[in-house]
């Protein structure tokens, strides 16, 4: 029996390939406001509640998931509006609208990709 074929033999090229100092550059501007943003609140939780229960812990966990996947949504979104001066609209499009679907976050990824390049914004009347 042969093993199946990964994504890597049949899928589509991902970008990273491609264009590593872009990928590891959108990593960077990905993971560093989430971190930062875990680091202040991790703080800020400290002096506000220094020796956590259960309860507590279990109550502030989705918060900090939360407050991770913005952060890192708010990298990208910064990522996107400063390459769009230096990288064409075409390879930028490979990192925000292919790859795997995710239900959520690939539509969220699709309009802001149209919102940085004006798609979605009305016309002025004339």
């Amino acid at each position: 029996m042969k093993p199946d074929r990964n994504s890597h033999e049949t899928g589509a090229r991902l970008p990273c390939r491609d264009h590593p100092a872009l990928c590891l550059s959108l990593f960077a501007f990905m993971f560093v406001p989430a971190v930062v943003g875990e680091i202040a609140l991790g703080r800020w939780l400290t002096q506000f509640m220094p020796h956590p229960g259960l309860v507590a812990m279990l109550c502030f966990a989705p918060v900090m998931v939360i407050l991770f996947i913005i952060g890192m949504l708010t990298g990208g979104t910064i990522w996107l509006l400063l390459m769009k001066r230096f990288v064409s609209q075409n390879l930028l499009a490979t990192f925000f609208l292919r790859g795997p679907r995710v239900p959520v976050f690939s539509n969220l990824c699709s309009k802001i990709f149209a919102w940085s390049y004006g798609q979605n914004r009305p016309k002025p009347e004339v």
